[in-house]
């Protein structure tokens, strides 16, 4: 932030700007802006963009430079991105330099150090299962991609919240001695509370 000699320097030229001159301050702090400056401005306030805006951004722009793209790379691409075009776009700079010019899923999986839907859900399904052995060889896979651990976890639980495992709730798997599951629907999905 600037000093408050700076601010009052540029109080100044904000209210005599020369014709030519537009102004255009972005902070992520505007309470740290003196109210003489914030009352002397026209707010706008972002919000973070959804995952199918910035998705379909993405096609948007793949299509018209010709590069071939998996729709499902595209989703692991913004929700990477956290709401934030810019760096939707920077991830997919890096997407098509290392896939060689097309983005695949398994290239921007390998990317992120995420892995994609299906091994997440393989082991949210082995886990459910008690499937120990299942459990521990999806582990050591996810370990030598290099996978990040806590990526990983936002994922199984983006999973359990969909609530499918191919085509059936999570809670179907369970047998109420195993785990204590319940299901509840809400808007036309099943979903598993904690087990």
């Amino acid at each position: 932030m600037l000093s408050r000699h700076s601010f009052n320097a540029l109080l100044k030229t904000l209210e005599e700007p020369p014709e030519h001159v537009k102004f255009l301050l972005a902070t992520t702090d505007p309470q740290k802006l003196p109210v003489t400056i914030l009352s002397r401005c026209l707010q706008f306030h972002l919000k973070a963009l959804d995952v199918e805006q910035i998705r379909h951004q993405l096609e948007h722009i793949l299509n018209e430079e010709h590069i071939a793209h998996e729709p499902r790379a595209l989703q692991l691409l913004a929700r990477a991105a956290e709401g934030s075009l810019r760096d939707a776009l920077s991830l997919t700079d890096q997407a098509i330099a290392s896939g060689d010019g097309q983005v695949s899923t398994q290239g921007v999986s390998a990317m992120l150090g995420t892995l994609d839907d299906d091994q997440a859900l393989s082991l949210v399904e082995a886990m459910v299962e008690a499937n120990g052995e299942r459990v521990m060889a999806l582990i050591n896979e996810a370990a030598a991609r290099g996978i990040e651990w806590e990526a990983l976890l936002v994922e199984m639980r983006h999973q359990r919240a969909l609530g499918s495992s191919r085509g059936r709730s999570v809670a179907s798997y369970c047998d109420g001695t195993t785990f204590a599951c319940c299901t509840w629907q809400r808007h036309g999905r099943h979903r598993a509370a904690d087990a």
